[in-house]
């Protein structure tokens, strides 16, 4: 992984040889989380650590104990050696046995119990991407495991996505932010996936791309080749490609329609300048409302709490400015209008 050696052996020398840790990686979207984590287990793998996997999942996330499924079910066979309370409790739980659904802390002590015959033949690695979309009954029960693992040859390593909300926050697991990709590793990973791209071509997708591993990859994509070559001109705004489309605009379509609108502005005004964003925004909510806002709405810089919240915007009330919490949620921004403004012309 280019530019992730450091991140790799701090995770690497964490948990060392022993296990009995649990490690959280956080990282925004497309930063490399997943990557990262697949990287980490394929060491220890090579060495004869066992490796049991989940992938929270969307469509899932109403699925009780699915992502318990995922991680045990290569390993369920060894429940027959468990007291028969704990294996009846896996079996119920994960849905090959009958009979009331299991007390939560028998289950926690049932997996635990699971997890420790399961290391006693070899060191064992519970890998867990997005843990926030794991169905609410298999992040309880894995948030148990994981602040129980000392003294164990487990080790837990689980990832989420920056400002997306978990049971494993605040949760006592030592945690670990995955940052973007510094401008020197940036180029080394262009110029070894597009080694034609132009050299000024490169150094705007760096700027663009904020470090993003997945922006990185995909926004010369979208590119034509007259473009990736330097020979016509760039677009102000860089198109996004299908994944950055789905992990960003995705976050600006369910903002208010006057952050939106806010939000806009500031993409094409480009200077992040408050005072043209207050200009346009019109009086805070005892005004009269402005730009089609329903009353009651928040008008003013108001509207612009909910981006920062988000992290999709910071404001710094002192200069007076805004800057987008990433490159791309400007592209996504610009996107998003430009999409519903061609769908109007082709519905008229």
């Amino acid at each position: 992984m280019i530019g992730r050696a450091a991140d790799v052996r701090h995770v690497i020398e964490f948990f060392g040889g022993g296990y009995g840790r649990s490690l959280h990686v956080v990282g925004e979207a497309g930063v490399g989380k997943t990557a990262l984590p697949d990287d980490v287990a394929r060491m220890p793998a090579a060495e004869g650590t066992r490796v049991l996997r989940a992938d929270g999942v969307e469509f899932e996330a109403d699925v009780t104990y699915a992502g318990l499924h995922q991680i045990l079910t290569s390993v369920l066979d060894q429940a027959e050696h468990l007291p028969p309370r704990l294996r009846q409790a896996l079996e119920v739980a994960l849905g090959s046995g009958t009979g009331p659904a299991p007390d939560r802390l028998l289950l926690v002590n049932a997996m635990l119990a699971l997890l420790r015959q399961v290391a006693a033949g070899s060191p064992l690695l519970l890998v867990v991407d997005d843990l926030p979309w794991l169905d609410q009954a298999s992040a309880a029960v894995l948030g148990f495991v994981a602040r129980r693992l000392a003294g164990t040859r487990i080790g837990f390593l689980g990832a989420s996505r920056s400002g997306v909300s978990s049971l494993f926050d605040h949760g006592g697991l030592a945690e670990m932010e995955l940052a973007p990709l510094d401008d020197s590793s940036a180029h080394e990973l262009l110029s070894d996936r597009f080694p034609a791209l132009a050299s000024r071509v490169r150094t705007r997708v760096v700027a663009e791309s904020g470090g993003n591993p997945l922006a990185l990859l995909e926004l010369p994509t979208e590119l034509s080749v007259p473009q990736q070559a330097a020979v016509e001109d760039l677009p102000a705004v860089l198109p996004l490609g299908e994944r950055l489309r789905a992990l960003f605009v995705a976050r600006v379509t369910a903002l208010p329609e006057a952050t939106r609108g806010l939000l806009l502005l500031a993409a094409l005004d480009g200077t992040g300048d408050l005072g043209v964003l207050r200009a346009a925004a019109g009086p805070d909510t005892t005004g009269t409302p402005r730009g089609g806002r329903s009353r009651g709405e928040p008008g003013g810089l108001e509207a612009l709490a909910v981006a920062e919240r988000e992290r999709l915007v910071r404001i710094d009330a002192a200069v007076p400015r805004l800057a987008f919490g990433h490159p791309l949620i400007r592209s996504a921004v610009t996107w998003r209008r430009c999409r519903s403004a061609c769908h109007v012309r082709s519905v008229t």
